[in-house]
């Protein structure tokens, strides 16, 4: 893919469309509405006797062949091709931060669905759903496997940038069908996933997950039950771990009993990627569609538990039925959408915009100067940016995430853009770990010299680096790609010729020297497909073994060790011998097939202080975070340690972290000047943090996870403290979410811990005050929503958004009960000096819990605490709230929304395109 870097347009607010202007004006965001005349008509999803009518009739006139074969595909299609009745079958493209196609991405790169979570905004939400349905309409496709609803439960989790919910279920329960109804206004199906209990990696073909039923009644099920409830979703994806037991697919309880018993789900289960081990199993349990090799829901397979009567023919008949309801409902048994010219990119550019402004959560903003904080930056101030983050294109995550932009804004251009001039804003190459621009040379004297500078490469045509090497040659850097053949650094793209990498195994040996231009450490990194051994002076820095994380998708995961204290100036030698023993790693979603080498300073050169401020972009990028893996809690490359030596030189450091989800902050939090956590910001991001930098934006994100301090101290810690003990030959195969219902801020609330930031928690560049607290009535009634009403005032000198958030606390409860529970939420701008009054609407639901022995969800009489704020451990309000009676709500009746809200989530004609 050739991704473009982007420039900013000095008219920038002239070409988007208004729903972009009105962001920068701050008025209310209606996302689209003006752009409703330029797209193709969506089609609209049908529902009722039509349908039904259509589908018996089809059912009735097929064989059972067909029908059996109905329920898988092996051929790139999701819903399977029907050629008796002229129906070409349907394609689906994944997924959260982009549409593949073709392992590229067709239009924009979102920023990641934690980012989502992050704006708690509903309409950001619906926003970023009609722009990546609108996306795969013209793309061809009739699917887009989004959004994602698992929790956030553990900071190891290697697909948490995957997942719109964050820690808490009630905030997915209202943004996944928010952006599910955008997708599907499209005329697009939309796939929600991974159901269930998906909340790691962790030897994910076997792990079998041991959770109790209320556990996943009122943490893991909500943002399901709301997707099927408040969106008429067409899809559910089951994920590949075991639930208890059983495989998720193969789940009769989830599946039959729940999804499509209890929430009367009308559309149909389509299993992860080959995620159906047992025919038998994986038909009884209610999986409709064996995808994407169809090993299971064969004829062979199939019909002899159907002869013996052990499946009854309503079985296959209820799968065939599901997947023509899908079919029907979205007119794509007489009409596929057909690849087109994406003609509108903006639609995509603004959403992805919009999203990274309002996700990016200020976490710390001090006064270093005794006067003011530092941030907002003064577009004048003379900046250090450290960290290829910054300069690189922005990142998404290994694997089903991993979407390359097409084109973007990088961090260190959009600062460049928005100073008063771009040379207020310089890079500190020698502190930025980079394979296309580290450093090397090759001495100029002695009886072996090589006349040029680089690195001395030595390929040998087996894996022990004996006998003669097949070439000797000077490459410019170590940057290698085995599928090219090509080596790319600041210098070019060279090919490696004269012998074939793609061949077969080989090794090689490189060696070259570098001259530190600072003192103290350096920090050395690799990645390889394959085993190594770096040494720096002959002192043994780093090696790795090559053996893959994961078996299913192989990719090389970076790694990086540092040296003792070097001296500026000096020469020091570098010999790195690299192993190719296997050629099966992942060269697509973010993987490579090669080696590369890079290194930096980890300490800062001395006029470091002569800066009026430095932004640090550290973290996470697709190198070390993705799918089929989960990653360990501290900062990768010693980011830790070059945060905490540049904060010494320069107190006005900025840290702008990255990731799916938190990351260990606690060595340099309280040190630096300010922090941001940015996530995976999307093709905008660069502008978007620039924006938030300099004050044109004022930051509005909230966290939908808790920071930890430590990480013993995350709830899930007990049963999950090792990524590494479900990795290789004696892989663990079980874990069991020893927290119960105490995830997140519940379990931090439980042990009264103190995490370092608190879910719900970030800073604004102006002051909000909450005041005026009210409810419509004091007393519940069964079947009745309260209004909880209270006064909301800007009284700072900026104009912003605040997230106002409302949780449940139960008063002396019956049983075993977390000490609050978010229950609602509202997003409101309002202007300096500006108060609104902003009304959260609760009801039974909000105050229940789930009941086991009868299969409901009660409500005790009693008294509930109703409480308001800016995050779950700053709430200033507080409502009591009286029950008289006892309540049982069914599980198929009761929704995890109150009614307001699952008006709010809906997408009206206006707002679609």
């Amino acid at each position: 893919m050739n991704c473009v870097p982007r420039r900013l347009n000095p008219s920038f607010k002239r070409t988007l469309p208004l729903s972009t202007l009105k962001h920068t004006l701050g008025l209310s965001l209606l996302a689209f509405s003006v752009a409703q005349t330029y797209a193709a008509t969506p089609l609209t999803p049908k529902t009722g006797n039509d349908v039904e009518a259509r589908v018996g009739a089809v059912l009735d006139n097929m064989s059972q062949a067909e029908k059996i074969n109905f329920t898988r595909v092996d051929d790139g299609h999701m819903i399977p091709v029907l050629s008796k009745f002229g129906m070409a079958g349907t394609v689906a493209y994944d997924s959260s931060m982009g549409v593949h196609v073709n392992n590229a991405t067709f239009g924009a790169q979102y920023p990641a669905q934690t980012a989502l979570a992050a704006t708690w905004s509903i309409n950001r939400a619906k926003e970023f759903g009609l722009a990546i349905g609108y996306e795969t309409r013209i793309a061809g496709g009739q699917q887009m496997l989004s959004p994602g609803l698992n929790l956030y439960r553990t900071p190891f989790g290697g697909r948490a940038a995957e997942y719109v919910s964050g820690e808490d279920p009630f905030l997915g329960a209202a943004l996944g069908p928010a952006i599910a109804n955008g997708i599907q206004a499209q005329g697009i199906q939309a796939g929600g996933k991974h159901y269930l209990a998906n909340e790691q990696e962790a030897n994910r073909h076997y792990l079998n997950v041991k959770v109790d039923e209320r556990t996943l009644r009122e943490l893991y099920m909500p943002g399901f039950e709301s997707l099927v409830k408040n969106a008429n979703v067409a899809s559910i994806m089951c994920g590949y771990n075991k639930i208890n037991g059983d495989y998720a697919c193969e789940n009769h309880h989830l599946i039959t009993d729940v999804l499509k018993g209890e929430w009367g789900y009308q559309g149909f289960v389509i299993s992860d990627f080959n995620s159906v081990t047992d025919a038998f199993k994986g038909a009884w349990a209610g999986t409709d569609i064996d995808m994407p090799s169809g090993l299971q829901f064969t004829e062979a397979k199939l019909l002899p538990y159907l002869w013996s009567g052990q499946l009854t023919q309503n079985v296959i008949d209820d799968k065939v039925r599901r997947n023509l309801r899908g079919m029907v409902s979205y007119g794509f048994d007489t009409k596929l959408n057909t690849a087109q010219t994406l003609e509108h990119t903006e639609y995509g550019q603004t959403a992805s915009l919009n999203m990274a402004r309002e996700s990016i959560v200020l976490l710390r903003n001090e006064k270093t100067d005794g006067t003011k904080p530092l941030l907002p930056l003064a577009r004048t101030a003379k900046i250090a940016v450290i960290g290829d983050l910054a300069l690189q294109a922005p990142s998404s995550p290994f694997g089903t995430a991993n979407s390359p932009p097409n084109t973007y804004v990088t961090e260190l251009s959009g600062l460049q853009q928005l100073a008063s001039s771009s040379s207020k804003v310089e890079y500190l190459s020698e502190m930025s770990l980079n394979p296309k621009a580290s450093v090397w040379y090759q001495p100029t004297t002695g009886k072996n010299s090589i006349s040029n500078s680089g690195v001395k490469a030595e390929y040998f045509a087996n894996t022990a680096l004996s006998g003669s090497p097949v070439l000797t040659r000077v490459e410019p850097g170590i940057n290698l790609d085995w599928t090219t053949s090509t080596n790319v650094t600041n210098a070019g793209t060279t090919a490696v010729s004269g012998f074939s990498p793609a061949a077969g195994a080989f090794s090689a040996r490189f060696t070259t020297k570098i001259k530190p231009t600072i003192s103290g450490e350096q920090v050395f990194k690799v990645r390889a497909d394959g085993p190594y051994k770096l040494w720096v002076n002959d002192e043994l820095v780093l090696e790795s073994d090559g053996v893959p994380l994961s078996f299913d998708l192989l990719d090389a995961v970076a790694h990086s060790g540092k040296t003792a204290r070097l001296t500026a100036g000096k020469e020091y030698t570098v010999k790195l011998e690299y192993r190719r023993t296997r050629g099966d790693y992942t060269t697509f979603l973010g993987g490579i097939a090669g080696v590369q080498m890079s290194w930096a300073s980890l300490r800062p050169p001395k006029d470091l202080a002569d800066y009026d401020a430095v932004v640090i972009a550290a973290g996470n990028t697709h190198e070390y975070e993705g799918e089929s893996i989960d990653h360990g809690f501290d900062l990768p490359e010693y980011q830790s340690d070059m945060i905490t030596y540049a904060t010494k030189a320069n107190p006005n450091t900025i840290v702008v972290l990255h990731s799916g989800g938190s990351l260990n902050m606690e060595p340099w939090a309280n040190k630096v000047g300010a922090s941001l956590h940015a996530w995976f910001p999307g093709q905008q991001g660069g502008q978007a943090l620039a924006e938030v930098l300099y004050g044109k934006v004022n930051p509005s994100g909230k966290l939908p996870i808790t920071i930890d301090k430590k990480i013993e101290d995350n709830p899930s810690y007990a049963s999950y403290s090792d990524p590494a003990a479900y990795r290789g030959d004696n892989a663990l195969t079980e874990m069991t979410y020893s927290e119960g219902i105490y995830l997140g801020y519940r379990g931090y609330d439980k042990k009264h811990t103190k995490p370092l930031y608190p879910f719900g928690y970030g800073l604004s560049y102006t002051t909000f005050d909450y005041s005026d607290l009210k409810l419509s009535t004091n007393v519940l009634t069964p079947g009745s929503t309260i209004d909880v009403k209270f006064t909301l005032t800007n009284s700072g000198d900026k104009a912003g958004f605040e997230t106002a958030q409302l949780y449940v606390q139960p008063v002396n409860p019956a049983v075993d009960r977390p000490e609050k529970e978010l229950k609602g939420f509202t997003k409101v701008y309002l202007k300096p000096g500006e108060s609104k009054t902003v009304s959260i609407p609760i009801d039974s639901r909000s105050l229940a819990y789930y009941v086991e022995s009868t299969d409901s969800w009660n409500v005790d009489a009693g008294k509930f605490k109703i409480r308001v704020g800016s995050d779950s451990k700053n709430l200033s309000l507080s409502r009591t709230l009286v029950t008289l009676y006892p309540e049982q709500l069914t599980t198929r009746d009761s929704n995890p929304l109150p009614a307001p809200v699952r008006k709010a989530v809906q997408v009206t004609a206006a707002q679609t395109y």
